[in-house]
């Protein structure tokens, strides 16, 4: 009997702050071509970095065509670097100090050290030619449009000569026009290549372009068919730049204002202050569903508190997934855990002087003041 393509059964249980999420996904594919399709939080991104190695699950098994990459019974676990995957995240993670050239040659050298700037590598040549990079090998990432920077990663990608694709929402970052554009793209190369690739998302349109196979994911689980992917507060219209989904936890209730906390799907929690009447009406009770807006203006970014007290009651910790530099100011977003991210916006000056770039550890705070508190319809 033939292995399958890819075989997954994992279980991963993360806490933070006294809240919990748990990952029980299993799946067995023989898919050239298998899309993870679920809202944000269903585990997804953690299902693809068990896979990869940048995740340990607490038990299970992690197999392609037969070749256990983790195995908790038979005591396997192969470094994410020998395990030959090709992962593209879904901020591109591209190195903001070294061009296009060294970003795609850098997963070529084992050593601590970049890449120099005039590399000279025939894998690299190639992936700059197929991919209509080579006119572009001189630029840094904050010179490239969008769908530039995507073939800068998906080049370094497969300059290493990958086994098979795990792809993060490739197209999440991109506005409509182009991740029409890039879909047919990466589709047309994957066929051309014959490689075996693994897509997460909760677009349907990712659905239609890629899938072989889908496998349905919601709240850490396995599900029979599609989850609901719409949010309660994309029916509204706002300018706050984040949008995190939770369940209240706790509830303070004041003369005029209550304290709510929501639990967010990665185990930290926000807390907003809202009137009374404004929590009675919206049912804000433990264990009520509820979102939390806040504007990206309203968010200041930290990398090293220590012990430095301030008075921001929201400090939701986790890693730089995105640096996107303006003229004046620099999109900063961290990922926070559960499939859930931060985006700020801070000078340009200041994300130099912290060191922001893609895999940093960063915190996100903001005022409890400055959060809006939603429920479902």
């Amino acid at each position: 009997m033939t292995a399958a393509k890819w075989e997954v059964s994992v279980y991963k249980s993360l806490a933070s702050g006294g809240h919990r999420f748990e990952l029980d996904v299993a799946f067995s594919s023989n898919a050239t071509r298998l899309v993870l399709f679920g809202p944000s939080g269903a585990g997804k991104s953690l299902t693809l970095k068990a896979m990869a190695g940048l995740l340990r699950p607490d038990r299970g098994r992690v197999a392609l065509a037969g070749d256990a990459l983790f195995d908790s019974q038979a005591g396997i676990d192969v470094p994410a670097r020998d395990r030959h995957l090709g992962y593209l995240f879904q901020e591109y993670a591209l190195f903001p100090h070294l061009t296009v050239r060294q970003n795609v040659a850098f997963g070529l050298d084992k050593g601590l050290r970049n890449p120099r700037r005039r590399v000279a590598s025939a894998p690299v040549e190639r992936w700059l030619e197929t991919l209509e990079l080579a006119a572009l090998g001189d630029r840094y990432p904050d010179e490239l449009s969008g769908g530039q920077r995507q073939r800068t990663a998906l080049a370094r990608t497969l300059a290493a000569e990958p086994r098979a694709l795990l792809l993060d929402e490739p197209f999440a970052a991109l506005d409509a026009p182009l991740r029409v554009k890039l879909r047919d793209e990466l589709r047309e190369l994957q066929a051309r290549l014959a490689l075996p690739m693994l897509l997460i998302t909760h677009d349907e349109a990712d659905i239609e372009a890629f899938a072989d196979e889908v496998v349905y994911l919601d709240a850490g689980l396995r599900c029979d068919g599609p989850p609901s992917t719409h949010r309660p507060e994309d029916d509204m219209k706002t300018s706050a730049r984040n949008q995190l989904s939770g369940t209240v936890s706790a509830v303070k209730t004041g003369a005029v204002n209550d304290e709510i906390e929501i639990a967010l799907p990665g185990g930290q929690r926000i807390v907003s202050v809202v009137t009374h009447e404004s929590a009675a009406s919206l049912g804000l009770v433990v264990g009520a569903a509820a979102f939390a807006l806040v504007k990206a203006s309203s968010v200041v970014v930290a990398t090293d508190l220590g012990t430095v007290r301030v008075s921001a009651r929201n400090q939701l910790s986790g890693t730089v997934s995105r640096i996107q530099p303006g003229t004046v100011n620099t999109e900063v977003v961290i990922d926070i855990g559960g499939g859930a991210s931060v985006a700020a916006i801070v000078t340009r000056e200041s994300a130099v002087s912290l060191g922001l770039a893609a895999g940093a550890l960063a915190t996100a705070l903001f005022k409890a003041s400055s959060v809006i508190v939603g429920v479902p319809r």
